[in-house]
């Protein structure tokens, strides 16, 4: 009996050694860089997938599978990504997100296929990331999060990300050049989670300076940032000169045209930008210089640059002439140092000025550019379509890209058959100039499956819309499954009629007597009994326990109980308005319950934990000086963002565990109160009492220390289950 124990044990331990033996790299490094991606997604299954190759003169991928084996070709790296994901979501009905911390749930055997499956790309680019991401959820990310992330894009097709990390340390060098010194150059930068808008010429020097070790660990993550993109097909978007300059530049060159262009978002006078005019003789040899350090730093092989003049900010002059002359300008400086360079440009500055930036500027600003060397992002495509109004930007190349969120807000949003429909007007009006889709979320917030459907809207698909919905509830709950595939129909049909913006989530709100936050507008396009049902259906599913599915049991609950509690938020005003103490104590103990009853749900997922947000950042620093400066940049950003009671107070705001708990729920329970003790002694609220104990509580709040978890806790399922029965009469009964 022994010996067969034994013997079995072995066999056991043969087949596991085996399942994850690694087959030898191809030769071909596109070939090997697809199979290492297989290796990181499916470790055990990879040495069963044959990636081949196959010439073509458009973007492809095909696979089969049969016998426990699957072929993929595909015409380049990036289609056999493409390929691989594709199998993985349809077949293996395995969701891969785009978080580290969410394992892949392999199949034990390769699920056949039924004959060859073969997709086509409708379109040559496919564009991920935004500016601001690099503020809102990226900053404190280390390599083994990027890993995850870039093969997230690659196995959805994409083909062009911005690569922001580390452009400091080339302006580092090449302020050096130019007569600056080390500590003065750090002391223009921003802190870290704000550099998103310095690099946009928004600001400068707020909450700097740069710490050093900063500069140094983003450096060596950049590196492998660019080369694992470039390793899938993916271009790396890098940045170029856009005319900000370091206002010590004026006394090193007093005689050059540089010029302040303004207050940004009420930011003091001595945080706002310098611009050099690019007419000036000074802006090619720092446009050379910086493009040869960053080349030094980073390496070659990529020609597209993000370049963005006069973002959110006026122009020294807002006359036709002057705009072209600064395009033409920029163009010509940036082709002298890299001859294939083409230009992305964001079109949002058409969006944001629109009072200003009339056809006759817009097409002066873009025409200078030579087609084909410029590209421009039509960045919020579902609520403005800009090539519509810009005959196509005038004959020059754009992508339609699908913003769908703001600041990281966690609210459901994207209006689905929307979006499909305008995805496929822009393919059939403007196939001529429409050269790409792109998503350009300003944070990884809580709608990832809509950027997941933009971007298999770049490939040809099998079936409609309705079974891409179904394939898609199959991935998330890791089956088929009819309750699954009925919630995400309701939420399709019924609640995904949202348009993102600064919308519904109260919880996070600064209480205000009208019910208006300015970035939290008390409004929604759907029943939030529709919401309910699609979360009982969810509910009704089997015990599935995969990373998205457990995801989707908290973000749902989440915005059906914020919708709730600013029905509470409604009535409690009204019952103040007609000096109703009791009613206005009863609804705002529901409130409070509520709120607190979030705060524990989304304690039970690891991306809502805003204890997690500080850890990474204090991660990051090698001192404990070091470690609470990070946390207090990261702390600022989703609370303050700039000075105390700032415009952008709030901006970032979401429903985290932790930070509900110890942020918004005190500012509601300071609210709540005072409207009792109005209405017990009959005098006025004093509101702007209470916006005054709002700013002090919420700056000392932001340079605190107080702990909030950095683990999730409890089931989510079950607290999920727990709440739907406590509420579901109360939402009902409106």
């Amino acid at each position: 009996m022994r010996n067969f124990v034994f013997v079995t044990f072995i066999a056991a331990l043969a087949v596991a050694v085996s399942c994850k033996a690694v087959r030898p790299e191809s030769d071909d490094p596109r070939i090997a860089a697809a199979q290492r991606l297989c290796a990181r997604l499916l470790p055990r299954q990879s040495r069963n997938v044959d990636f081949e190759i196959v010439p073509s003169d458009s973007c492809f991928f095909a696979f089969e599978a049969k016998e426990g084996r699957l072929k993929i070709c595909g015409d380049n790296v990036n289609s056999l990504a493409v390929g691989l994901g594709t199998y993985i979501r349809e077949w293996c009905k395995t969701d891969v997100t785009w978080f580290a911390r969410d394992k892949v749930r392999e199949p034990w055997r390769l699920p056949e296929t039924e004959g060859r499956i073969v997709r086509k790309a409708l379109v040559d680019n496919r564009f991920f990331l935004n500016y601001c991401t690099y503020g809102y959820s990226l900053p404190w990310w280390k390599w083994e999060d990027w890993e995850r992330l870039i093969d997230w894009m690659a196995i959805h097709g994409v083909t062009l990300a911005l690569a922001n990390t580390a452009q400091e340390s080339a302006w580092m060098e090449t302020w050096k050049e130019f007569g600056l010194d080390e500590e003065c150059i750090r002391e223009y930068f921003t802190g870290p989670a704000f550099l998103p808008w310095h690099r946009m010429t928004n600001i400068d020097h707020w909450h700097g300076p740069l710490p050093e070790g900063w500069m140094e660990g983003q450096k060596d993550l950049q590196r492998k940032i660019i080369a694992r993109e470039m390793e899938l097909g993916i271009s790396p978007v890098l940045s170029a000169f856009s005319g900000h300059v370091p206002e010590a530049l004026k006394e090193v060159f007093p005689e050059a045209n540089i010029t302040r262009l303004g207050r940004w978002s009420g930011f003091d006078e001595s945080c706002s930008a310098w611009y050099l005019n690019p007419t000036d003789s000074l802006f090619g040899v720092i446009q050379r210089t910086y493009l040869e350090k960053q080349k030094e730093l980073f390496g070659d092989g990529f020609h597209v640059y993000g370049v963005d003049l006069f973002n959110e900010v006026n122009p020294p002059s807002w006359d036709p002439d002057y705009l072209a002359s600064a395009a033409r300008e920029t163009y010509a400086t940036l082709c002298e140092s890299d001859p294939d360079a083409v230009w992305l440009q964001m079109s949002w500055l058409f969006w944001h000025r629109r009072n200003m930036w009339t056809p006759e500027r817009i097409e002066a600003y873009i025409s200078p550019v030579p087609k084909g060397r410029l590209i421009m992002l039509d960045y919020y495509c579902e609520k403005v379509e800009i090539y519509r109004n810009t005959s196509n930007f005038y004959g020059q190349n754009f992508i339609w890209s699908y913003l769908g969120n703001f600041g990281g807000e966690t609210m459901i949003a994207g209006d689905f058959r929307d979006t499909g429909e305008k995805i496929s007007r822009v393919l059939e009006e403007a196939s001529g100039e429409c050269v790409g889709l792109g998503c350009t979320l300003e944070a990884l917030d809580v709608n990832p499956v809509m950027y997941e459907y933009v971007l298999d809207r770049a490939w040809t698909q099998d079936g409609d819309d309705d079974s891409w919905i179904d394939r898609l509830a199959d991935s998330r709950a890791g089956a088929a499954d009819v309750h699954a595939r009925k919630a995400w129909h309701i939420l399709f049909e019924k609640v995904q009629k949202q348009i993102s913006g600064h919308v519904i989530s109260q919880i996070p709100a600064r209480p205000s007597m009208d019910g208006t936050a300015k970035w939290n507008i008390p409004t929604t396009a759907y029943e939030n009994s529709d919401l309910l049902a699609a979360w009982g259906e969810l509910l009704q599913s089997g015990h599935y326990d995969t990373p998205s599915f457990r995801f989707d049991c908290v973000n749902w609950a989440r915005q059906c109980l914020d919708n709730y509690f600013t029905r509470l938020y409604a009535e409690l005003r009204e019952a103040y308005k007609a000096g109703d103490t009791d009613m206005v104590k009863a609804k705002g103990n529901r409130m409070l319950e509520i709120a607190r009853d979030v705060d524990e749900l989304v304690g039970a997922d690891a991306y809502f934990l805003m204890g997690k947000w500080i850890e990474d950042a204090r991660a990051w620093g090698e001192s404990s000086e070091e470690k609470d400066y990070y946390e207090t940049d990261a702390r600022l950003l989703l609370t303050c963002w700039g000075a105390k009671g700032g415009i952008l107070t709030d901006y970032a705001n979401r429903d985290w565990n932790g930070l509900i708990g110890t942020y918004y729920i005190p500012r509601w329970e300071k609210y709540i109160s005072g409207l009792q003790e109005s209405l017990e002694n009959a005098a006025p609220y004093d509101y702007d009492a209470f916006l005054s104990w709002c700013n002090d509580f919420e700056w000392n709040w932001a340079h605190g220390n107080n702990r909030m978890k950095e683990r999730p806790s409890g089931s989510p399922r079950k607290l999920s289950e727990r709440l739907y029965e406590k509420y579901k009469n109360e939402i009902l009964s409106d």
